[in-house]
């Protein structure tokens, strides 16, 4: 049996070590050797900690990932309420397949249809184009964790405390948002994350407001060859992206269990 599990995991556990591990320990060894010089050196952690222009690209990205947040959850949690609360069987299945189907096709492609859209309407590239195409983009990564959270209410909870007299803002802060920190912390984690570093909607949709961590990355690495400030800027956002989700489950971790 104990065989068995190891021939039926061994394929994840090397795919693991090719596909996420390895690369990443590829970063690391550039992040500390000089290709020119021939020799290991800190020097690139330095720059990146130290020069102006990575420091602001770092925070404006940061912004950008904040406000996709807000603007996410802003959208979702009324959404995720509705089909936890009040859809039942057939309306719930069509109402998460339909939030849902979109995300099956391309990213790439979704990308490139949001932006034609986009022209249709007269939106070019720029900042509103970018913060659309990221809130589109990221909508299910707080949706679903939502309305998890949300599906595990008590039934009928929120007709009884409608019965009792509560009113719509005392069952939305005392019932609906308590229920749902659990979801709302897991999606904020994964939408901040991912959204900090994008590559694809900056590139598309930002124009030159899309200069964002993940085209900085893209740009020292594969245009400029400058393989160790990208690598150490990555490695930098990686352990600043760990350290984070680290401290807010340390601080949420009650909400969580």
């Amino acid at each position: 049996m104990q065989r068995s599990l190891v021939i039926a995991v061994a394929p994840l556990v090397v795919a693991l070590l090719l596909l996420f591990y390895a690369p990443n320990i590829a970063l690391v060894y550039y992040s500390f050797y000089d290709r020119v010089r021939g020799v290991f050196t800190i020097d690139f952690y330095l720059d990146v900690i130290t020069n102006t222009v990575y420091l602001n690209v770092i925070l404006y990205s940061l912004s950008i990932a904040v406000t996709t947040v807000l603007a996410t959850l802003a959208l979702t949690l009324p959404v995720a309420a509705y089909i936890a609360l009040y859809s039942r069987g057939f309306e719930r299945i069509l109402l998460l397949v339909i939030f849902t189907t979109p995300f099956w096709i391309d990213f790439l492609l979704r990308a490139w249809a949001l932006k034609s859209l986009l022209y249709m309407v007269g939106v070019r590239e720029g900042f509103l184009a970018l913060m659309v195409g990221m809130v589109y983009d990221y909508i299910p990564f707080t949706l679903l964790p939502v309305y998890a959270s949300l599906a595990r209410m008590p039934p009928h909870i929120v007709d009884v405390a409608r019965t009792l007299g509560a009113g719509s803002l005392d069952i939305w802060t005392r019932i609906i948002i308590p229920y749902a920190v659990p979801g709302v912390l897991v999606g904020s984690a994964l939408v901040l994350l991912m959204s900090f570093t994008e590559l694809v909607i900056p590139s598309l949709l930002g124009g030159v407001r899309g200069f964002t961590v993940g085209p900085l990355i893209y740009t020292l690495i594969l245009a400029g060859d400058d393989w160790g400030r990208g690598a150490a800027l990555a490695i930098v956002i990686t352990v600043l992206s760990v350290l984070s989700i680290v401290l807010a489950y340390r601080r949420f971790k009650g909400w969580l269990l």
